[in-house]
């Protein structure tokens, strides 16, 4: 996969082997947005498995749901995840996500992208 693809919630890309996936701003997440977005994703993939830098600064909410969905369907076809959380303080409550939902796969947080590729590059 070369070209870029999105869909109503996100837009993904993988450049250097790495799927760089961003949520648009202001979006919200339910449970039917987030089995679009995996299901999306997984066909750009074809059979190929990637490490993935994940955008999230521009979700405005995920549900409960969704968020549950994520941590575990949301990592078929995923070797490791790197999360760009943005802030400090988001950073916090999305290291209580990963402690609740436990990923399937690694997932780290990062505020940068620079921090998230080189975490992704010496797996």
């Amino acid at each position: 996969m070369s070209q870029e693809v999105q869909n109503d919630y996100a837009i993904f890309k993988v450049e250097q082997g790495i799927m760089h996936f961003t949520y648009k701003n202001g979006v919200e997440l339910d449970l039917t947005a987030a089995m679009e977005v995996v299901s999306d994703r997984i066909k750009a993939q074809g059979n190929e498995s990637f490490r993935v830098i994940c955008d999230i600064r521009g979700l405005k909410s995920v549900n409960k749901e969704a968020r549950d969905y994520l941590a575990k369907q949301g990592s078929q076809q995923v070797d490791a995840v790197a999360l760009i959380v943005g802030s400090p303080a988001r950073k916090v409550m999305s290291n209580f996500y990963l402690a609740v939902n436990k990923p399937d796969v690694p997932t780290k947080l990062f505020i940068s992208h620079q921090e998230a590729m080189e975490f992704l590059q010496n797996l």
